[in-house]
């Protein structure tokens, strides 16, 4: 697996740090553009150190994919350079709103690969198609023995930010928050029963039935951040709060940073490598 996790000891949660090792980065590469391509399968046999299988991409899949992973757009960069101000004033907003939204959608694909490597055995959602899009991060259910019945259901935030801190402060608590309150149980449920209805021999509705809501679900959060960010050898600091928040037990919370020596540098540089292994792929 091209994603390497030092675990650190931590009363809030299971804390690791994330690295992506440097001789596996093509592998890494591959399985990216394999899951921007939906082709989640071919994406499984990379990691599992398979041979893919050749498939053709369908009508403009790869060319979506390469503008999805292309920020900022060259028309913003020219007008910057060469509009009207409110031209360029807006040309820079869209600039900027596109690179957060490449590299929170980057980032999901990568925290997807972490997570069937920390799960093998659990049912996920697949990474998200639309950038922005406002369902979980991810979605993991992960059964018991039997796979009769739900053993837990693992919600997912996924971010990548220069101010890392802020961010979740500001958004991963309130929305986890909105969580336990219940807001959100009916998103939940679609979710559950979606991912239950690609298990075999299972009773999908008496699963739901019988599951244990508050105990079963458990938060994993994870965040891509620059090097600045780590605080006495640490990046711990970042998730401070997690257990006054999602409380249950420890082993609910589940946290991760991946750093980069420059986060937005570093999601650019590897948004380029998968739009290069796409382009190879599919012939574009």
């Amino acid at each position: 697996m091209p994603i390497l996790l030092q675990p650190a000891s931590s009363t809030e949660c299971r804390f690791s740090e994330w690295s992506i090792i440097a001789k596996d980065r093509k592998r890494l590469v591959a399985i990216l553009a394999f899951l921007y391509l939906r082709q989640e399968e071919n994406a499984q046999r990379v990691i599992n150190s398979l041979e893919p299988k050749w498939r053709a991409s369908k009508g403009k899949v790869a060319q979506n994919v390469i503008r999805k992973l292309t920020a900022p757009n060259p028309k913003d960069v020219e007008l910057v350079q060469s509009g009207t101000e409110a031209e360029k004033d807006a040309a820079k907003k869209r600039i900027a709103t596109s690179i957060v939204h490449r590299d929170g959608l980057l980032f999901q694909h990568i925290s997807w690969i972490e997570a069937r490597k920390s799960i093998p055995s659990g049912y996920m959602t697949a990474p998200h198609v639309r950038q922005a899009d406002k369902g979980f991060d991810g979605f993991i259910i992960e059964l018991d023995e039997p796979k009769s019945e739900i053993k837990r259901i693992v919600i997912c935030e996924d971010k990548a930010s220069a101010t890392p801190r802020k961010l979740v402060s500001s958004s991963v608590w309130p929305e986890i928050e909105t969580i336990l309150r219940g807001d959100r149980d009916d998103e939940i449920l679609a979710d559950l029963v979606t991912l239950l209805k690609g298990v075999p021999n299972i009773d999908a509705e008496a699963a739901v039935d019988e599951v244990f809501w508050e105990g079963a679900r458990h938060f994993r959060v994870a965040v891509a951040t620059g090097e600045n960010r780590r605080k006495s050898g640490s990046f711990l600091h970042i998730v401070s709060g997690f257990e006054k928040v999602a409380g249950g037990s420890p082993e609910s919370r589940v946290a991760g940073i991946l750093p980069f020596d420059d986060v937005r540098e570093g999601l650019a540089q590897l948004a380029d490598e998968v739009v290069a292994k796409v382009k190879e792929l599919t012939g574009v």
